[in-house]
């Protein structure tokens, strides 16, 4: 999926305001570099995209010029070979439309969105200063693998050698070979004490059986004693 305009058309502090990254051009790069001075409103183009692609959160802090009821922001998206032209209002439901502004079905967007959270699209493709300097601060504090981090930084998971520490030791927890205190080998001690205890309380119970349905000796109708027992 391509971005090909952002319109805030009323986000944050701008009204009418759209950005052009214009068509692609076969053969050249197509890398472009939003920047400005502090407060120019990067972060705000930034969060405006997200809430484009996944609505607009419900507490936003950016509808304080503009009422909740009439925030709207709009794009032209390329992806499945297509150019579409996207609205998004600030409601709980059908807040997303088309160029003409008529309800669009979300599932339109889930298929080059290909099932990404917010969450996980902004730390894999929203990066911004704050997650790319705490990236640099893992790499340079950490003593662990280098791909691990260079991974971490640019997905924006500064804490993820911390995370797959944790993971690692709540799996040693569960199983570790030839370790006994783990809990699988504390389940498996407690169902061998069972079956122990349930073999030791089903002998007596055999025997009786096996004695009240087996025939004593003199008696000739040995169906009949074992009927009478059971009966």
């Amino acid at each position: 999926m391509r971005l090909r305009r952002l319109d805030l058309t009323r986000y944050g502090k701008f009204t009418d305001y759209s950005i052009d990254f214009g068509e692609p051009r076969p053969g050249r790069p197509d890398l472009h570099i939003v920047y400005g001075r502090n407060e120019a409103g990067k972060s705000t183009a930034l969060a405006g995209y997200l809430d484009l692609l996944f609505g607009i959160e419900e507490r936003t802090r950016y509808g304080f010029l503009h009422g909740y009821s009439t925030m709207e922001i709009g794009a032209a998206l390329e992806f499945g070979g297509n150019l579409h032209e996207m609205k998004r209002v600030k409601q709980r439901s059908n807040s997303l439309r088309d160029g003409r502004g008529q309800p669009a079905n979300e599932a339109l967007l889930g298929v080059p969105l290909a099932g990404l959270s917010r969450d996980a699209y902004r730390m894999m493709f929203s990066l911004d200063d704050q997650t790319l300097e705490a990236g640099g601060d893992a790499i340079l504090e950490s003593k662990g693998d280098l791909g691990e981090l260079l991974f971490s930084a640019s997905a924006g998971l500064a804490d993820l050698s911390h995370t797959l520490d944790a993971v690692e030791k709540e799996a040693d927890g569960i199983y570790r070979k030839r370790v006994s205190k783990t809990k699988i080998a504390e389940l498996k001690h407690r169902l061998a004490e069972l079956k122990q205890r349930s073999t030791r309380r089903g002998t007596p119970m055999t025997r009786r059986c096996a004695s009240a349905l087996w025939p004593r000796p003199g008696m000739r109708n040995s169906a009949g004693c074992c009927a009478r027992r059971l009966w």
